[in-house]
């Protein structure tokens, strides 16, 4: 008797449903329970699979046993070595790699710290603030920062920027009268020779107007070293040489060679809150009491996955101020960023 092709429609389904679910990525938990779908991406300790029924979901890699993939995928391992294999099961808390010709290699889950990265895409930051005041006070202030990178499989390439305004009315004075006006950019390269271990090409380009400078410009070179780079905690440090440049609207310039100190540190205290604190100090080469720092510390809280609310505390000092000026400016900055 014939069947009907409907019939034959049901069992065909039925088998691409079976390949499709054959050949599909996998993720175990502790808990026993099981994820299936494409693992496309690992990156600040959490794994993205796409699944068909519950779309794009993020999990944590200290809730997952193990997990396989169909295909090859790019795993960046925290000694800097780097596998394009498929992966397969394997004992808790670790992977298997290896294609068919090759002998699978046991991967600890905690020795990972990317699947396919995505090299050569910019990510980073924005942040502004301000106040308007009216009434006994009549005030103005805005501030804005922007933090950018870009990294590659061997290189980086990053940019900072901020601008800094306000202006305030002072009774009996006609008018407003600018109480700050001060931006900078600050582009850097770093190459890396060994997964800790880069030299790094830097400037920085400064203004402040309050305070006669018309221009602040340290190129420099150096070697930096990247202690740890982990989802939850960076620290590197560079030493360098540089080229201190002042120009005063009100005195002429001051020009030396320096050498060039610098560190960043940021810690997740947990999924919410970051703390930071950078610092760059540049002594020169011609005399003790020549020099030159720029640090900051603050703390981040998370807001929504793309948003944030900060609060940070930065620090210059010019031991060679323009004439008639201060040597230190200290601001208290509060804003609200988004991630990128």
């Amino acid at each position: 008797m014939a069947r009907p092709a409907s019939w034959y429609f049901i069992a065909f389904s039925f088998c691409v449903a079976l390949a499709g679910s054959a050949l599909a990525d996998q993720i175990v938990f502790k808990n026993g329970d099981r994820l299936t779908g494409t693992i496309v991406s690992m990156d600040e300790g959490k794994i993205e699979i796409k699944s068909a029924v519950a779309g794009a979901v993020k999990v944590d890699l200290k809730d997952i046993s193990t997990f396989s993939t169909d295909g090859p995928i790019e795993i960046h391992l925290n000694d800097g070595t780097v596998l394009k294999q498929p992966v397969t099961q394997d004992k808790e808390g670790s992977i298997a790699a290896g294609g068919k010709d090759m002998t699978p290699q046991t991967i600890s889950l905690a020795a990972m710290k990317s699947i396919n990265p995505p090299n050569g895409t910019w990510t980073g930051s924005v942040t502004v603030g301000g106040s308007i005041v009216r009434g006994n006070t009549d005030s103005d202030s805005l501030n804005a920062s922007l933090h950018v990178v870009r990294r590659g499989e061997n290189d980086r390439l990053s940019a900072d920027a901020g601008y800094f305004w306000s202006r305030e009315h002072v009774p009996g004075t006609p008018g407003k009268h600018e109480t700050e006006n001060n931006w900078f950019i600050a582009p850097k390269y770093d190459y890396f020779f060994e997964p800790k271990v880069y030299a790094y090409a830097n400037a920085r380009v400064e203004r402040d107007l309050i305070a006669k400078l018309s221009l602040l410009f340290t190129p420099g070179v150096g070697v930096g070293y990247q202690w740890y780079d982990k989802p939850d905690f960076h620290f590197n440090t560079e030493g360098g040489l540089s080229w201190l440049y002042r120009d005063f609207s009100n005195d002429g310039t001051t020009e030396s060679a320096a050498l060039r100190l610098a560190y960043h540190i940021d810690k997740k205290l947990n999924d919410k809150v970051t703390i930071f604190h950078d610092l760059e100090y540049l002594p020169g080469l011609d005399r003790i009491d020549n020099y030159f720092f720029d640090t900051d510390a603050g703390v981040r809280a998370s807001l929504t996955e793309k948003m944030f609310a900060e609060f940070k505390v930065d620090n210059k000092y010019n031991s060679v101020p323009a004439p008639g000026q201060e040597h230190s400016d200290t601001r208290f900055l509060l804003g609200v960023g988004w991630n990128f």
